[in-house]
């Protein structure tokens, strides 16, 4: 029973999250979200690429 109420209580507090971020921004959260996307795949690529190294030296 509380794990339920517990699920349901975080769904509610996501959704009310998701309703806020879209209803704030509107059609500038798809370039907020792209943004974020592309922040993080050049992060992993620098990380990677400095594992990479790290590999060809041993």
């Amino acid at each position: 029973m509380k794990d339920s109420i517990q699920l349901l209580a975080a769904a509610v507090a996501f959704s009310i999250i998701a309703w806020m971020f879209w209803h704030f921004l509107g059609n500038g959260g798809v370039g907020v979200i792209s943004a974020v996307a592309l922040f993080l795949l050049i992060a992993d690529n620098i990380r990677l690429r400095h594992k990479l190294k790290a590999e060809q030296r041993h």
